[in-house]
């Protein structure tokens, strides 16, 4: 036990000149990489819906005025380019499902250059913040990549018997 004691005091006083830039640093990644808690995909089975058609898709566009939802600057303005594209906000490749809320319209240029990545928490709040002057009033402008039971239910198919024939002898 001795041992360890005295191992760790001599890690830390090895680390203890560079703790003043060690820590913020550390903590400025850990804020800027990582998502939201409790927004990205909470379970590990894909959505079978890869794409945003029909339905989901002309309600994400009619919200958006059919306008890009994305950043003009990081994470100011808006852009001007009209949209031409529906996609996750939360990646389908990363376990985003296919809903409303989680989609977003897009120009071209910026669904080609957002690829697949995980959202930081800063473009969701970017995102929610620039939302409140161009969605209805009362609608949630809020970004959640999990699928509500209806969601659910509309993706399963009923499975139909096969027909079996006869044959006569």
């Amino acid at each position: 036990m001795d041992v360890l004691l005295r191992a760790l005091e001599g890690a830390l006083a090895m680390l203890q000149p560079a703790l003043p830039w060690l820590v913020p640093l550390l903590v400025a990644v850990a804020v800027l990489r990582f998502p939201m808690p409790g927004r990205g995909p909470g379970f590990a089975r894909r959505d079978p819906w890869r794409t945003f058609r029909f339905g989901p898709r002309a309600t994400v566009m009619e919200r958006a005025a059919r306008r890009c939802e994305s950043a003009a600057f990081i994470a100011w303005g808006r852009c001007d380019a009209p949209a031409t594209e529906v996609d996750h906000v939360f990646p389908w490749s990363r376990g985003g499902p296919t809903v409303e809320s989680n989609g977003q319209a897009l120009c071209r240029g910026h669904n080609r250059s957002k690829g697949a990545m995980r959202p930081p928490w800063w473009y969701v709040l970017g995102l929610e913040r620039r939302r409140r002057s161009y969605f209805p009033a009362g609608a949630d402008v809020r970004v959640f990549a999990v699928m509500s039971d209806d969601d659910r239910a509309a993706r399963t198919v009923p499975r139909v018997p096969e027909r079996r024939s006869r044959m006569r002898s």
